[in-house]
């Protein structure tokens, strides 16, 4: 019970972090696909950096439970795969085929890469 319990206050802070984000960078009057795209790069790269330092650490006796609550709850919730999913499908709707393979592209790769820089970053 007391996963479930680390995994949804990581969730509720991850969804609230992702919507202030959007509202924010609404605000700048950037495309939802693009803010989405920043969102899950950031995602990535924190998500690579805490794996990275929580392997360093694994003798900490709470890593387990902070893995739960951040990887699993906060970053699950910060990034955005079904809002990911539902623009390519919605540019595949208005036969974008171009752009909706550009931003699949750009996103997995752009997502790879900030992982690894931010594993990387932890290791040194």
């Amino acid at each position: 019970m007391a996963e479930i319990i680390l995994v949804s206050l990581g969730a509720i802070l991850g969804s609230n972090t992702r919507f202030k984000i959007l509202h924010n960078l609404g605000i700048l009057n950037l495309r939802k696909d693009f803010s989405i795209l920043i969102i899950n790069t950031f995602s990535s790269f924190s998500l690579g950096l805490f794996l990275s330092l929580v392997e360093q650490f694994s003798s900490f006796i709470y890593s387990y439970q902070l893995v739960l609550f951040f990887s699993i709850g906060f970053l699950g919730s910060l990034s955005t795969f079904s809002s990911f999913v539902y623009d390519l499908f919605e540019l595949c709707l208005k036969l974008k085929f171009y752009r909706a393979l550009k931003l699949f592209i750009i996103s997995v790769s752009l997502g790879i890469i900030a992982f690894a820089f931010g594993f990387l970053l932890g290791q040194s």
